[in-house]
């Protein structure tokens, strides 16, 4: 039996962070002009001034230039840090200067992870007014988002835990009892909408003992019936039509990233060209090999995958020749 080579895995990032000047860190790219103005921005800075850095910088070694760091991710909370007036910040080195990889990786929090998390904050004694300064969000928000689950089934909420859904969604949601909840969500994840429009034809079409009783509620009738179903009918029309364009579109982009990745492919080929970004711009430069790469296997995947010429046997017994 043909004995298996073990090769060591190698780290990702070094063992320890550690702490970094702000002078010896640098970007590959400029902040876009209206960066600092953006909603996110400021929620950064205001979570930076109350409570100080808590991710980690992402950062790698520029292997010309020794004690300069390329930053991989956190360009945002370094210019926060800076107009803080703040002259360090710890950082994780990684062991490759890629930052498409590990940005890949990031998952963002849903509606649904965000109001855990803040619910988890107040029961463990954190002030409302601490959680909205450090978000950049009022108190009643702040309130909003922590009560967003109560009243939807554990079983719902564990579906909808890491799906992009509103808010609107939630709180049409829980207009339907627990059982309907989890039909619902069940109907919403395999339609891929989650909707809040979507959400209310589900609710539009639902029987009223399987609706939750409000002081305002009343009796459905059959005209009321009636509209709500052909709301729903148009909505799931609406959703068959949207797929239908996705998949067009799809393809479309497609053969453009197609041409694109042969055009990247001619430009890596050329000694010049190729030259040049090796001087200039290292990391596009191997962004673009891989690119190159990925497509040449691409096309010797497809040629090698292909039809091939059929020979057909004639009723005499000998073998007819494909027309050429």
């Amino acid at each position: 039996m043909a004995q298996l080579t073990v090769r060591p895995l190698r780290a990702a990032f070094e063992s320890q962070p550690v702490m970094l000047q702000l002078d010896a860190l640098v970007s590959s790219r400029h902040l876009p002009n209206n960066a600092t103005s953006t909603k996110k921005f400021l929620q950064i800075l205001a979570s930076v001034a109350t409570v100080g850095l808590v991710e980690p910088l992402i950062v790698a070694r520029i292997a010309d230039d020794e004690g300069m760091f390329r930053i991989l991710d956190g360009r945002l909370r370094v210019e926060a840090l800076r107009r803080l007036h703040s002259t360090e910040a710890l950082c994780l080195i990684a062991t490759d200067d890629e930052a498409y990889t590990y940005n890949k990786h990031i998952s963002r929090l849903t509606s649904a992870q965000d109001a855990v998390m803040i619910a988890k904050a107040i029961e463990r004694g954190v002030l409302r007014e601490r959680i909205a300064l450090v978000l950049g969000i009022d108190i009643g928000t702040v309130k909003r988002r922590a009560g967003l689950l109560v009243g939807i089934s554990c079983e719902a909420a564990a579906l909808l835990a890491d799906k992009a859904c509103p808010a609107t969604t939630f709180n049409t949601l829980k207009r339907m009892k627990p059982l309907r909840q989890l039909q619902a969500v069940e109907l919403m994840c395999g339609q891929g909408n989650f909707t809040s429009a979507f959400a209310r034809a589900i609710v539009a079409a639902t029987p009223q003992e399987q609706l939750e009783q409000t002081p305002g509620s009343r009796k459905k009738s059959g005209n009321d019936v009636v509209s709500q179903l052909a709301k729903l009918e148009r909505e799931l029309a609406t959703l068959q039509s949207t797929v239908a364009q996705t998949d067009e579109r799809y393809g479309i982009e497609h053969l453009h990233l197609t041409v694109s990745a042969a055009y990247v492919a001619t430009l890596v080929n050329n000694e010049h060209v190729l030259h040049w970004l090796n001087e200039r711009h290292p990391d596009f430069a191997a962004q673009f090999e891989t690119i190159s790469k990925e497509a040449r296997d691409a096309r010797s995947a497809s040629n090698s995958s292909g039809p091939s010429s059929k020979s057909f046997r004639r009723v005499g017994g000998d073998a007819a020749q494909p027309s050429r």
